[in-house]
């Protein structure tokens, strides 16, 4: 489901169906949107509005909440799925593999298994003059609490697995499941009791590209601090008691220091410098890909 730029679902569709997609299902969000003209008839691409007429076809109201749109989004999807596997992913995510393709990592998926699971990555920015891969680095979830404040320090509050966004990663369902519909993270089975069997794709990754650029991430963060109902299951977000405590209970920020504030924040987690290059490597912490940088 997209709500994006257009050189935003310009990358995640040419990026995914070149990675081995057969097709890209997008659903935009705004029944009005006008980028949904330059996909309509795009090879490769099912483009849908999501306007009223399409919820009055499903017989149902438009939800509220962002996520729960998704979860409706992602039950046709998959009652319309056209492929063996079928993957939930946001605009912002890209598929990476290393060293073979995701269609042969998935066709050595055992049988017995439904989910295959991909880990987070997120990008990093590099000093001025860098030429080359981008790096990306990976969750320090499976790290003991001191190797992870070795890596980040007091910001490891903030950074609690090591990512600004979500360290769950994200899931490819396998088709042909009567009942099984798709989660924002993993799939969501036909009934509570039934096991969902994952596979761990070690050698594929989801990028999440949603914090490659700190001005954009700074907009994006500042707007969701502001909507009270952003998240379905925890409301608001607020980054700031952690980000700088010495602000708690202020009744007033100036909107340039609280960009001030953010934006050191990035740089302290996200500017790959020696120092930090050195901290992350000796666990293991960064890889490198070729992926199209956008801003």
């Amino acid at each position: 489901m997209v709500c994006e730029p257009v050189e935003i679902l310009r990358r995640f569709v040419e990026h995914n169906l070149a990675m081995g997609a057969s097709y890209v299902h997008l659903f935009f969000d705004k029944g009005d949107d006008q980028t949904y003209d330059d996909f309509a008839n795009q090879p490769g691409v099912i483009a849908q509005r999501c306007d009223a007429a399409y919820w009055e076809g499903l017989n149902r109201r438009r939800p509220p909440y962002v996520e729960r749109r998704q979860l409706v989004n992602g039950r046709v999807a998959y009652e319309r799925c056209l492929t063996d596997w079928q993957a939930h992913f946001d605009a912002d995510e890209l598929v990476l593999t290393q060293g073979a393709t995701l269609g042969e990592l998935l066709a050595r998926v055992p049988s017995g298994f439904q989910t295959a699971h991909l880990g987070t990555v997120e990008p990093m920015l590099v000093p001025h003059g860098h030429d080359g891969p981008v790096p990306f680095r990976r969750s320090v979830r499976h790290l003991k609490f001191r190797a992870r404040l070795h890596v980040y320090g007091d910001d490891l509050q903030v950074f609690r697995n090591g990512l600004f966004g979500h360290y769950q990663g994200k899931s490819i369902l396998r088709a042909g499941l009567p009942g099984w519909s798709h989660g924002i993270h993993f799939p969501r089975p036909s009934a509570p009791e039934i096991h969902n069997e994952i596979f761990e794709l070690n050698e594929a990754h989801i990028a999440h590209m949603h914090c490659e650029n700190r001005d954009l991430w700074v907009k994006r963060t500042m707007v969701k601090m502001c909507d009270s109902g952003y998240n379905l299951r925890t409301g608001s977000y607020d980054l700031l008691p952690l980000v700088a405590p010495e602000t708690t209970g202020q009744e007033y920020l100036a909107e340039e220091d609280l960009v001030t504030i953010l934006s050191g924040f990035y740089d302290r987690v996200s500017l790959l410098s020696d120092s930090l290059r050195t901290r992350m490597e000796a666990f293991d912490l960064l890889q490198y890909h070729e992926v199209e940088r956008l801003g």
